[in-house]
C-alpha cells in the first residue's frame, strides 16, 4: 500500500494564526500551533507507518501555497484528490472556495508520478471533497456523505471509481471522516465499520444496518466524544483516522474498551499516533493522508 503525506511548508505552519471555518468546531481560530511538536508528531506518524510496512509517498508543500492565506490546508492532502489505486487520479472539486489552488497544486505532484489524471466537471453545484469519501474497491463500494459533497459530486466520484453501490450518509459533520470510518481485514475486505451512530441521519443508519446485516459486517457505535463531537463538547477524532488492511492509525484510543476488543477479536491493529498540532487546523490522521 502507498499512501502520500505533504511535507510542511518552509514558513511556520499557520504562522499567522489558523483561520477557522464556522462548520468546523475543531478548529481553533487564530491559534498558532507549536512548530517543534508538528514536526515531531509529522515525523512520528511517518515511521508509524513505515513500521507497519507502508510505503510512505511525500508531496513537496508547494511554495505558490506558502504565501496564500487559506493556502496551509494543503497538508489534508486527502480532499484534493481520489485514487482508483490502478494508476488513475481524480481531481476534486472543494465546496470551500479558498482551498481551490490547492487541486492545481495536487496534479503537479501525481504527475511526477505518472498517474492518469482526471478532473470533476466544471458543472453548476458539482462538488467533492476526499474527506467525504471510503472507497471499498474489493466490495466496488462508495460510502459518501453529502455536507461538502454534493450529491452529483458523490455521483462522479462513483463513476469514476467504477462502483456497483454508492450508499450516501448524511451529517451534519462537515466531513464523513470526522464520524465514520471503515474497517479492512488483512485481505482488503470491509469487515466492519466504526460510526457514531447518533451524529447520522435515521435514513443512512438504517442503510447502514440493511447493508451490514446482507454482508456479515460489524457496525461499532462510539460516542460523539471520539468524533468530531459537538459544539459544547469537542471530540478527540479518534474516528479519523488511516484504515488499510489489516491496520488502524489513529490519533488516539476510542474511549470505548469494547471498541478496541472488537477489533481486536477480527485481528486489527490500532496504532496511535498523535497529530494535536494538526487537529488545532481541524484535521486528524485521515485528512492528513491518502491512498496512492
Amino acid at each position: 500500500m502507498k499512501i502520500a503525506i505533504t511535507k510542511l511548508p518552509n514558513s511556520p505552519w499557520w504562522g499567522t494564526g489558523v483561520i477557522g471555518y464556522k462548520d468546523n468546531p475543531v478548529m481553533r481560530d487564530g491559534i498558532i500551533p507549536d512548530q517543534d511538536l508538528i514536526i515531531k508528531e509529522r515525523l512520528n506518524l511517518i515511521n508509524t507507518m513505515k513500521n507497519n510496512k507502508i510505503d510512505v509517498v511525500e508531496f513537496s508543500f508547494p511554495k505558490e501555497l506558502e504565501k496564500n492565506k487559506f493556502g496551509h490546508d494543503f497538508v489534508f492532502i486527502r480532499d484534493t484528490f481520489i485514487s482508483d489505486l490502478n494508476g488513475n487520479a481524480l481531481l476534486l472539486k472543494f465546496s470551500q472556495k479558498n482551498r481551490d489552488a490547492e487541486t492545481k497544486m495536487i496534479a503537479e505532484s501525481l504527475e511526477k508520478l505518472d498517474f492518469n489524471i482526471k478532473e470533476l466537471p466544471g458543472k453548476k453545484n458539482m462538488f467533492a471533497e476526499g474527506g467525504e469519501f471510503y472507497f471499498c474497491p474489493k466490495e466496488k463500494l462508495l460510502f459518501s456523505g453529502v455536507n461538502r459533497n454534493s450529491l452529483i459530486g458523490a455521483e462522479e466520484v462513483a463513476s469514476f471509481l467504477g462502483v456497483n453501490e454508492l450508499i450516501i450518509i448524511e451529517t451534519n459533520a462537515f466531513h464523513l471522516d470526522t464520524v465514520f470510518t471503515t474497517v479492512f481485514d488483512i485481505f482488503g475486505t470491509l469487515c466492519a465499520i466504526i460510526v457514531c451512530k447518533k451524529l447520522i441521519s435515521k435514513n443512512s443508519l438504517n442503510q447502514l444496518t440493511k447493508y451490514a446485516n446482507s454482508t456479515n459486517i460489524k457496525i461499532l457505535n462510539i460516542p460523539s466524544h471520539d468524533t468530531i463531537g459537538l459544539k459544547k463538547d469537542i471530540g478527540s477524532l479518534a474516528v479519523n483516522n488511516l484504515s488499510v488492511p489489516g491496520l488502524l492509525i489513529s490519533s488516539s484510543r476510542f474511549s470505548d474498551p469494547a471498541i478496541i476488543e472488537t477489533l481486536n477479536s477480527i485481528n486489527i491493529k490500532l496504532e496511535i499516533s498523535p497529530v494535536s498540532q494538526f487537529q488545532l487546523s481541524g484535521g486528524s490522521i485521515h485528512c492528513l493522508t491518502n491512498e496512492l
